[in-house]
């Protein structure tokens, strides 16, 4: 088995560029959130039609698993450059297709490319966490964490800027101006051109003949992988109870709560990625795998807080708690996964994307047939429990085999 710290990279992004990436990447990732709200959005002013709205999510995450696959099965052996750029290519023009297509074509390609904006972005994320410690080597920590602070920022003003886009650009507008961000992106890799690989990785067959859970096992990270699928089960459990929860709280005003809710979400990951996680930098570097637990944890806790707490402060500092959590999850996930030789990343993350998608998906389908309005802080409990007490576990037996450990150094 290959040593899990993988040698250091012959060169890095120097800072300026790294700034103007992250910057082009934060531009991208607000266009995304405006998809993620408009598009859905847009299928049921046209439709009114439920299953049809729903089909977007399953597009979308149909899309995700796709690029994951298309990562693990080939994620040690391509140019990384080349396939971000085109992650971003596919994301523009599916998105310029419809902004330019009329109204009726416009029904059918947008699954379509609701679909290839899924898997480019699927695509484009295990590509970049595989390619990081290249990117920016001794950095790497900071990266991570500034990814997941933008992330947040990306969130808020992508939800901000769709009140305020559709009215004033219009559906087509808002196509325009996300296929324009995943452009400049694309335009901006080009320009830089940076180093994403180690010239001393292999990448032959030999990368090919290691199945990745094996891999993963070997490594110590098939937990943290299993970890990650079931809280993305979890999850599926907030994106469908919220809207329930608005209808309960506020009939007059459903969205207003979801809104808060996820902005104070995305809020907290702004404060774990800039705040609080260089205040735990050498714990995160140490024990990345105990901090992942921990912040699965804590993540759990905050979305089962928003829904069986009363009162508005109690349920957003809860939903604030929840960012925090996911940020940090996150962040510590790519850290320990990092670890792995260069010539193994790429396809040990395309193989985290499949799962962890697939298990977001399996969570909408069981929670949208099981959900019923009145159960709704019940199903929040059973499907954030388990990774919960499972994360608990993972920790305690993690904790104890670093004791263990301990009088052998």
């Amino acid at each position: 088995m290959p040593p899990l710290t993988a040698a250091p990279p012959a060169a890095t992004a120097t800072r300026r560029d790294l700034a103007v990436f992250l910057t082009a990447k934060a531009v991208s990732d607000i266009g995304y959130a405006l998809d993620f709200i408009c598009l859905s959005v847009f299928v049921w002013e046209r439709t009114r039609s439920a299953a049809a709205t729903g089909l977007v999510s399953v597009a979308l995450y149909a899309g995700a698993i796709t690029g994951g696959r298309l990562g693990h099965r080939f994620g040690d052996r391509w140019d990384r450059l080349r396939v971000m750029v085109g992650a971003d290519l596919v994301r523009l023009l599916a998105l310029l297709t419809l902004t330019l297509l009329p109204g009726r074509q416009q029904g059918w390609w947008l699954y379509v490319a609701v679909f290839l904006v899924g898997t480019g972005r699927s695509v484009f994320e295990a590509t970049l966490s595989a390619a990081t410690p290249v990117l920016a080597g001794p950095a790497t920590q900071t990266v991570n964490s500034v990814l997941a602070g933008l992330r947040g920022i990306a969130f808020m003003t992508g939800m901000g800027l769709a009140t305020v886009a559709v009215p004033l650009l219009g559906y087509r507008g808002v196509f325009a101006l996300d296929a324009a961000s995943y452009g400049l992106s694309a335009l901006v890799l080009l320009l830089l051109r940076p180093t994403l690989r180690e010239a001393a990785a292999t990448t032959g067959p030999d990368a090919e003949r290691v199945p990745s859970w094996p891999l993963l096992a070997a490594a110590g990270l098939a937990p943290l992988v299993l970890l990650r699928a079931l809280d993305a089960f979890g999850s599926s459990s907030q994106h469908v109870g919220l809207p329930m929860l608005g209808s309960e709280l506020r009939p007059d005003a459903p969205t207003a709560v979801s809104g808060a809710v996820w902005s104070c979400w995305a809020a907290g990951l702004l404060i774990a990625g800039f705040v609080l996680r260089p205040l735990a930098r050498r714990i995160v570097e140490r024990s990345p795998r105990l901090v992942f637990c921990l912040a699965t944890m804590v993540m759990s806790v905050g979305f089962i807080g928003v829904f069986w707490l009363s009162g508005w402060w109690p349920r957003l500092a809860c939903a604030v708690l929840a960012g925090l959590g996911d940020a940090l999850s996150e962040i510590t996930f790519k850290q320990a996964m990092q670890r792995l030789p260069d010539a193994r990343r790429g396809r040990a993350f395309g193989f985290s994307q499949i799962t962890v998608n697939a298990g977001f998906m399996a969570g909408l389908l069981a929670t949208s047939v099981v959900l019923q309005p009145d159960r709704v802080p019940e199903w929040v409990l059973l499907l954030h429990g388990v990774p919960f007490l499972l994360s608990a576990w993972t920790a305690a037996t993690a904790g104890r085999a670093a004791r263990l450990a301990e009088p052998a150094r």
